[in-house]
This record gives C-alpha cells, sequence and structure tokens, in this order.
C-alpha cells in the first residue's frame, strides 16, 4: 500500500499533467477539480481548523501572533487545518515559506494541512512561476477538492487569486466539481472575500464562487473575523486574523452578522451529517461567537442558531477629528517637515536626489510594476481622524510625459484609495517643476493604507515623477444632515471601483480585455435575447434609497455601429428598468472611444435588478459593447442640474441626424452652446464643473467644425455661382467688363478660403475666366474709334497683364500687353502695371 506521500506525491503530479506549471489547467467543463487525499475518521463527525493571512514569520516579522494561533489550533487536535490564503508574507520566496510555515511544519508533513493560495502566495501577481515555491513547498496543486471524515465534506479550492469575472477559466471545473461532490457538506476556499466589512472590502468580480450546492465559502484578505449571510441564502466565513496584525472594520457589508477586528484566532468547524458548527476562537481561548448552519428539506443550509451579539459599531472612520492645525506640509527643497512626511514602502520607493538645482523626493520604479507610488503620513497628534475638505499642493517635475494623483482614506465611500482628479503632464510641460492643486474632499486621517500611511501618490506608468514638496489645507467638515454619503460613484476598468461596481449575471457576462493598452470591459453574448446587458451596482455604503437627479457618464467604443440604453430604477414611473436615451453608434464612430453623458431623473438605487443591480446597459441586437468608465453623479441643486439639461441640449443640437447641415441648424447649436456656457460658468469650481467644461469644449469643437464646413461649401457654392454668370455674361460693354471682373476678384477670394484639396476645378475655371475677361478688354479696346480713345483704367489695365500673364507667361508679357493696349495705355504705364503685378504674385 502506497504511503500517505506517495499518494499526495502521485495526486500532484496527475493534477499538474500537461501544464507545465503549479497551476491547475483550465478543465474543461465536464472535468471537475483534481481531487487529492483528504483526510478520513472513525467517528461520526470530524474537526477543522480554518486559519488565514497568518504567515507573517516570512519576513522576519515578530511571530509571537501566528505562534499564538498555531498553539490554538494545535490544542483543537483537528482532523484537518484549511487555510484561506496569505500563507507567506511577502511575496512567497522559497526562503519566506520555510520561515512562514515552521509553526506548521509537522501538520504539513503529516499530511493534514490543505491550503488555499493567496495574493501575497502569487507574489502579488499571478504569474505561476511566482507560485510555484509554494506548491512545491506544501505539494498540492492550485486548485483541488479534498475530503474529510467518510463523505462528510468536500473541501473544493478553485484557486479564485486570480480568477475574475463572470466566467474564469476556472469556472466549468469547479462547477463540475460541486457537482460530482456526495459529500454531506461543501466547502469553497477563496482568499478574497465577495463580501467584507473590512479594508479591502468587497470583491464582485468573484462572486462566481457562489454557486448553488457550495453551503460555506472560506475567505480572509481582510484581517478580521465575519461572518455574512446574503439575501438569497449564500453562507461566507473571513477568519484573517491568523498572526499577520489585524486591520480595521469600515461600515456593515452586505449581510454581516457577525464582525470583529479585536482579536486574534481561527475559526474552528466540527461538522456532522446533520450540522455544521463555526465557532470564531480567539488566542484567549475563549469563543468569541458561533453559529450552526443545518439544511433545510431542499438540502439548502440555514443558520439554526448563533451566539447573542450587539455590534459595537467600531472601525477607522469612527474616530473623532483631532484639527490641531489647519494645515500640515514638507519642503524638502527647503529641508523643512510640518507634520507630513514621506513613508518608505516596499511598493513605494523613493530617493533623496537633486533635480535642477532642487532638493526632492525622486520616485524610483515600483519593484512590483504598474504604477510608481510616494506614501505620505500626516502626524496623529497634529490631524487624525475625519472627516475633513483638504487641498493638495504638489510642487513636481517630471522628464517624461504623463499623469499622476493621490489616493486618500475617503469617509464618505469607505475606500482607503479614493481617487483624485489627475493631474496631466504635457509634452511641453516637461522638464519643468511646476504647481498642482488638488481638492481632496471628506478625507480622513486612520493611518489606513499601506506603511500606515493616509494618502498615497500615484503616477501610472512607473512615471519617473520628482516631488519637492506637498502642503495640505484642511477644513473640518460640519455635521451633515440626511441623503446619500456622497455625490458620484465611479468605475474605471483597470482601477479599484469607487462605489460602483459591475455585476456578474447570467444574462449579463462580461471579461476584461486590454484595448489600445489601456483596461476595459467587454460585455459578452446573452445567451438568452438579443440585448447584451451588463449590470451595475451602486455600493449601499455610498448611495442608497432616493430619489434623485442623477447623470450617468459613460466612456464606451464598439467595433460594429448599433445602440444601446442606460436603465435605471424610476420612481416617478415605478419601473425598476427604466430607460435613458438611446445612445447611436454610426460607422464613422466604430472603434473609436467616444463619451457620452445620460440623464437620470428620479432615479432610486434599491437593488432592484437582476443580480440586486442597481442599472444595466443594454446593447441592442447583442451589441458588444466595451466600456472604459462609468460614472455617476449625484445633482443636488437646481443649478447643476440646469447645467446638465443644458449640456445635454448643447450636445444634441451639435450632433443632429446626419450632422449640422444647415444654417438654422448652426444657429441653434451656437445658442443652445451660449445657453449651457453661461449656466456652466455659474457653478461652483470643482470636480463637476470640469467635467460639463470638459464636454462643452467637445460641443466647441464640433460647432466649430461644422461653421466652418458650411462657411466651405456656401464659399464653394458663391464662387461656382460667380464663375457661371462670368462664362454668360455679355462682355461686350464697359459695365459689364467692370462687374465681370469685380466678380471675378470675390470668386478668387472665396476659392483661396477654401483648403486647397476641396477647391477642384475651380482654381482653373477662375483662370479660364481671367482669360476670356482679358480677351473681352482687348477686343473694346480695339473696336472703339476716334483719334483719341479713353486711356485704360488700372483695373482694366492690371487684368489684361493677370490675363497674358496666365496664358503665356513671363516671357514677351510686355509686348503682349502693349500689343492689346497701345491705343489706351502708354508704355510707361504697361512697365508699371507688369511690375507691380509680379511683385504681388
Amino acid at each position: 500500500m502506497p504511503s500517505f506521500r506517495q499518494a499526495w506525491a502521485a495526486a500532484v503530479a496527475l493534477a499538474l499533467l500537461g501544464t507545465g506549471t503549479g497551476l491547475a489547467a483550465p478543465a474543461r467543463a465536464a472535468d471537475p477539480l483534481p481531487r487529492i487525499p483528504g483526510r478520513a475518521a472513525t467517528a461520526d463527525s470530524v474537526t477543522l481548523a480554518v486559519i488565514g493571512d497568518y504567515g507573517s514569520c516570512g519576513v522576519d516579522r515578530s511571530c509571537d501572533n501566528e505562534q499564538a494561533v498555531a498553539d490554538l489550533v494545535h490544542s483543537w487536535n483537528a482532523d484537518a487545518i484549511l487555510t484561506v490564503g496569505d500563507n507567506t508574507y511577502q511575496q512567497g520566496l522559497p526562503a519566506e515559506i520555510v520561515k512562514a510555515q515552521a509553526p506548521y511544519k509537522a501538520d504539513i508533513d503529516a499530511g493534514r494541512f490543505f491550503p488555499v493560495m493567496g495574493n501575497h502566495d502569487y507574489g502579488n501577481g499571478c504569474s505561476p512561476e511566482s507560485v510555484q515555491p509554494s506548491l512545491d513547498y506544501f505539494r498540492v496543486p492550485a486548485a483541488f477538492v479534498a475530503g474529510f471524515g467518510n463523505g462528510l465534506v468536500d473541501f473544493l479550492n478553485p484557486d479564485a487569486n486570480c480568477q475574475t469575472g463572470d466566467n474564469p477559466a476556472i469556472l466549468g471545473a469547479y462547477q463540475a466539481a460541486i457537482a460530482s461532490s456526495t459529500a454531506a457538506w461543501q466547502l469553497t476556499g477563496a482568499h478574497q472575500p465577495v463580501f467584507s466589512s473590512g479594508k479591502a472590502g468587497n470583491n464582485p468580480d468573484r462572486a462566481w464562487v457562489l454557486q448553488p450546492g457550495v453551503d460555506l465559502v472560506l475567505s480572509g484578505h481582510d484581517h478580521h473575523a465575519e461572518q455574512i449571510t446574503t439575501a438569497d441564502g449564500y453562507h461566507l466565513a473571513i477568519t484573517g486574523n491568523g498572526g499577520d496584525g489585524i486591520t480595521p472594520l469600515f461600515g456593515a457589508t452586505t449581510g454581516s452578522v457577525y464582525r470583529d477586528a479585536s482579536y486574534f484566532g481561527a475559526m474552528r468547524l466540527t461538522v456532522t451529517r446533520d450540522a455544521l458548527t463555526a465557532e470564531f476562537v480567539g488566542t484567549d481561548r475563549q469563543v468569541h461567537y458561533s453559529y450552526t448552519l443545518k439544511k433545510d428539506a431542499a438540502g439548502r443550509a440555514y443558520v439554526a442558531e448563533h451566539s447573542p451579539w450587539q455590534d459595537p459599531a467600531t472601525g477607522g472612520n469612527n474616530a473623532n477629528p483631532v484639527p490641531a492645525t489647519d494645515r500640515v506640509s514638507f519642503d524638502t527643497a527647503a529641508g523643512t517637515s510640518d507634520g507630513l512626511s514621506a513613508v518608505a514602502y516596499e511598493d513605494g520607493p523613493f530617493q533623496q536626489a537633486t533635480v535642477d538645482g532642487r532638493n526632492a523626493l525622486q520616485l524610483t520604479t515600483n519593484p512590483r510594476g504598474g504604477a510608481n507610488y510616494l506614501y505620505l503620513h500626516a502626524d496623529d497628534a497634529k490631524l487624525s481622524g475625519g472627516p475633513y475638505n483638504a487641498t493638495a499642493t504638489v510642487q513636481y517635475r517630471s522628464e517624461v510625459a504623463g499623469s499622476f494623483s493621490l489616493q486618500y482614506d475617503n469617509t464618505a465611500t469607505g475606500s482607503a484609495y479614493s481617487p483624485s482628479t489627475s493631474v496631466t503632464i504635457a509634452p511641453d510641460q516637461v522638464g519643468q517643476w511646476r504647481t498642482a492643486t488638488i481638492p481632496l474632499p471628506n478625507i480622513s486621517f486612520t493611518n489606513r493604507q499601506n506603511g500606515a500611511s493616509d494618502i498615497r501618490l500615484l503616477a501610472p506608468a512607473n512615471l519617473p515623477l520628482a516631488v519637492s514638496g506637498i502642503s495640505l489645507a484642511v477644513e473640518q467638515i460640519p455635521s451633515a444632515g440626511t441623503g446619500p454619503a456622497v455625490d458620484a460613484v465611479e468605475m474605471r476598468i483597470g482601477s479599484e471601483p469607487d462605489g460602483l461596481t459591475w455585476i456578474p449575471y447570467e444574462s449579463g457576462p462580461a471579461h476584461e480585455i486590454t484595448v489600445d493598452g489601456r483596461r476595459a470591459l467587454q460585455i459578452d453574448r446573452n445567451t438568452f435575447n438579443s440585448g447584451n446587458n451588463l449590470y451595475l451596482g451602486v455600493d449601499d455604503r455610498y448611495v442608497i434609497g432616493g430619489p434623485y437627479t442623477a447623470m450617468a457618464t459613460i466612456e464606451y467604443r464598439s467595433p460594429v455601429s448599433g445602440s444601446f440604453v442606460l436603465q435605471y430604477e424610476n420612481k416617478a414611473t415605478g419601473q425598476a428598468y427604466q430607460s435613458t436615451d438611446r445612445v447611436q453608434i454610426r460607422p464613422e464612430a466604430v472603434d473609436r472611444w467616444q463619451v457620452v453623458s445620460l440623464s437620470m431623473n428620479s432615479a432610486m438605487f434599491q437593488n432592484r435588478q437582476n443580480g440586486n443591480a442597481d442599472m444595466r446597459l443594454v446593447g441592442a441586437s447583442n451589441l458588444p459593447l466595451v466600456i472604459g468608465s462609468i460614472r455617476v453623479d449625484l445633482l443636488t441643486t437646481p443649478a447643476q442640474v440646469a447645467a446638465r439639461d443644458t449640456v445635454a441640449a448643447a450636445e444634441k443640437a451639435a450632433a443632429p441626424t446626419g450632422g449640422i447641415r444647415t444654417d438654422a441648424q448652426l444657429t441653434a447649436a451656437q445658442q443652445a452652446l451660449a445657453t449651457a456656457q453661461e449656466k456652466v460658468a455659474s457653478l461652483p469650481a470643482g470636480q463637476l464643473r470640469t467635467r460639463f467644461e470638459a464636454r462643452l469644449a467637445a460641443v466647441t469643437s464640433t460647432v466649430q467644425a461644422a461653421a466652418e464646413e458650411l462657411r466651405i461649401k456656401a464659399a464653394i457654392a458663391k464662387a461656382t455661382t460667380l464663375l457661371s454668370g462670368i462664362t454668360t455674361a455679355d462682355l461686350t460693354t464697359a459695365p459689364a467688363l467692370d462687374g465681370a471682373i469685380t466678380d471675378l476678384a470675390t470668386a478668387r477670394d472665396l476659392i483661396a478660403s477654401v483648403p486647397a484639396e476641396r477647391r477642384g476645378t475651380l482654381p482653373a475655371d477662375a483662370n479660364t475666366e481671367l482669360v476670356r475677361i482679358g480677351d473681352a478688354i482687348a477686343t473694346y479696346v480695339r473696336d472703339q474709334h476716334g483719334d483719341q480713345p479713353t486711356p485704360m483704367s488700372d483695373g482694366w489695365l492690371t487684368t489684361v497683364v493677370d490675363a497674358q500673364y496666365t496664358r503665356g507667361g513671363a516671357d514677351g508679357l510686355k509686348g503682349r500687353v502693349q500689343s492689346l493696349v497701345s491705343r489706351t495705355a502708354t508704355g510707361e504705364r504697361v512697365n508699371d502695371a507688369i511690375a507691380a503685378y509680379l511683385a504681388g504674385r
């Protein structure tokens, strides 16, 4: 009979066969996750320990807390230990792994240790190579199923860390494993929680782990303990307090029943065929909270009982403000610091440098890639808690074009890395010391970011920014009344959501792609009907209820022409799927990024749509729409609503079907633009006004281009008419000749005002009529009678010179002209006229 280690190794080899990596290969829908040997039990129950985010010994931090949790778990004599990821800090390197797993080495060697991989085990990336050292050490595949207690429990690990979206590669294998399981209880381990009241918060892009048949989803990532039961009956537990620090709570998430961020500990599961009891146990050996799941007649798990618990309502953003000053700053150039300092952190390296004669902090390349960071900390004795409204003034310089922004702890949204407006460094601003002023509304100072910092400067694409000084001017926000927590929510694909996320749903599939070097969301084909849907959820902690007057701004593109609408719940109509105006994508706009803003009047946010969504985009005829970003602004004043409506009217007037084709349409567009500009100018300075101004700049460009096009068309038409009139005119009288000369001059001016590529045959036609007029003048002069004919006017003489030059060039010009006008112009006048003409050319 093979030993346990031999059987384990064989299972791992089978799981990795043909993949070439430690990651489970994308399985066919019919192939379940690989099954590895679990732990059998002869009794009618099994005890499982669950730990998460524990491996702090890996980076030579204090091991006391990790060891205390390990001692607690070992005191239970559990049948197996399950983890929910971040088993090793910081990068999952071989040397780190050995140190981090020392307290559990005996369990690993004995085959009673079943780990899920977290972001730190993956080296904060997603490459197979980065996680391989952990897989080798634990002797497991990245994804697996393990059984315990002779059919009592199946533990499913679908390796969710790098599997996001509604249809990740592992989904089919995961669903097949659920379907093929005959265990009484099915548990899933997924590092990032779908819902969480903690620092990192919700992860809706992992909602795919919530599948029928799964009784309990175990997660970590946030370093606290929590029990969650969703409205549709899914059960989740977070046990990320296994040793690597505790992170604070930030408002109760959807379905949160119990949450505590005050102790280190682990979760003890006692499972029988009829019940599963979960206990959150601290290193003080006390059970802080417990609950029991049982199955109903349909086989669905429900909470049969739980211990009493009262929410203490504590958390990072509940700290009372401590405004001991209204300004903090540092000035590297001057060598001073007053309550604000840069924080050295592993993904935010910088160095002291002299740049163009000025002392500065030079951001260096983030070893984790992506963006360069500079972390900032405000002295707690000077600024603590919140909320405040703040303004940051940054002295900066860059040797290349790019952009940067600030990310801060936003009290209103609960986001620790809420983005500010972005500062753009244009090519003509490169190599210059510049100053940027950045508003930071609703900022709190709770040391919530990495390295106990409060603010992070983000420079995308590893921008080598130099910073010589930053100051923060703050003012405390008076107590607010009822209403939404924020005035806007936003989702930018490739960045952390700020109160708005897309919700995977069976009739609204989508996946992330890269387009033109940027991350975007591709809405996939809806197999249920001809409308492609993208469901959107507004975080209830940000905005809930209503009605609100709102505006949605969508950045989009499409590979084909078509149309789409945004549907939302409308209080006035009572509809859950009220459509906005339809957006048309014309052929000339295909495969081009476009921006549209849509009015949402009487909007409600009550999670009323499919998947508890608040809104959805619907692309007609399965339009394969691509989304770059979506923002929803709540308009709270009549001036804001007037600005929204007049800007929308200006955009509509500037883009009628077929474009602006008539003077009447142009006048209407100009008037609508002027009205909108007036309304927008009345708004106070801020992000909303800036966005309106950006839209009006686009309208202005459109109207100006339309005006120019109409002018060109009118010039072409007028010049054509004038030349046709000359062609048909009887040029035998002096007044007719004078009129023809005037009309030709006007036509030539009009032709000159038309772009060269649009002139067509008009220049040649004008020359033809010029020669004809010149010949007519010569004929008229020749036919004059009398000994002293009337002297030729300067205008006529110049016209004859012009015509003869056009016909034959400069060679022999004087002789040709003189032969035609000898009776009415002296040789001296001819010479002067030719000289003036040639000088004018």
